[in-house]
């Protein structure tokens, strides 16, 4: 039997990872299995689950180092059908493409390959929009980190917001003042704001008192918040289309339902947010959490 292998990540979380064929090609690949972890941290709108020790989610993804085929950890045991060769080594080169750097993919990249390899497989809408949707959560997570403070849903970052609005009115230090406004930002984000984000972290970057590394923190929150992420939500939301266009299990559907439309107040595509927050509400097959929380962003977007 193989053996099993601890590994330490930020903020404790603990897994362990297995070395195992992969499933196309040759070579061995890195299997990840959690060994502990939480959901203090939170989630956002859009259903991204937050442990206070270190997200699983960038190492649930594996790569095959000879060939870059990624899949997730848990879908190693698959067996590759020979005749679609072709088109998994077309989708891997077309994903190769859009890195920043082609031998050295960000786990966001390597999950944009799994979807496009997920597609090549003819595996399912749903499947290809979970990877897009967990592509732009790591993306996110280089972008804010762990905020600590039941940070649960869009109304806990919106009173945060308000919160944080009123402290900014008093006469804070300058080292107060950087923390907030950077802090406010990353709610923001958290909370789909974008408005409120871009206030914030612009006026975080015109702060004097920045240190390199704090610039370098508010800088990589913009690109991130404002180019990455965006552009791997753009990919889930015609996943999550292509998936409501046609029958399926009503439970992941509704699920799906209320994703697409929080992607697209994300996106500012408010009047299909609101469509798809309506269909949502009206759904006799959408958990009532679901329900509450297309509610309350329906009456943000009507504000």
């Amino acid at each position: 039997m193989l053996a099993f292998w601890v590994l330490p990540l930020a903020f404790a979380t603990g897994i362990r990872f297995e070395e195992v064929n992969c499933p196309y090609g040759e070579g061995t690949v890195r299997k990840y299995h959690k060994v502990s972890g939480n959901t203090h941290g939170g989630y956002d709108s859009d259903l991204a689950v937050y442990s206070t020790r270190g997200q699983f989610r960038e190492y649930a993804i594996s790569t095959c180092p000879s060939n870059y085929f990624s899949t997730m950890g848990s879908d190693l045991d698959m067996v590759v059908p020979a005749s679609r060769s072709k088109a998994i080594d077309a989708a891997i080169k077309a994903s190769r493409q859009t890195w920043v750097n082609p031998d050295a993919p960000e786990v966001w990249e390597r999950y944009d390959t799994a979807a496009r390899i997920a597609r090549a497989l003819n595996r399912d809408s749903l499947t290809v929009a979970e990877f897009y949707l967990n592509a732009s959560w790591t993306a996110r997570d280089k972008a804010v980190g762990v905020y600590v403070g039941g940070l649960n849903g869009p109304s806990a970052a919106r009173e945060i917001l308000q919160v944080g609005h009123q402290e900014l009115t008093k006469n804070l230090t300058p080292e107060a003042t950087k923390v907030l406004l950077y802090n406010l930002a990353r709610v923001a984000h958290r909370g789909g704001y974008s408005t409120a984000r871009t206030v914030h972290l612009d006026a975080y970057l015109d702060l004097p008192s920045l240190t390199d590394a704090e610039r370098s923190a508010g800088l990589r929150l913009k690109r991130m918040a404002t180019h990455i992420e965006p552009a791997l939500q753009t990919h889930a939301v015609l996943a999550l289309k292509e998936a409501l266009a046609v029958d399926g299990p009503p439970i992941p559907l509704a699920r799906a339902r209320y994703q697409l439309a929080d992607l697209q107040r994300r996106l500012g595509q408010f009047e299909a947010a609101r469509r798809d927050f309506h269909l949502v509400i009206a759904s006799e097959d959408a958990p009532q959490e679901l329900k509450d929380m297309a509610k309350f962003l329906l009456e943000e977007l009507s504000d």
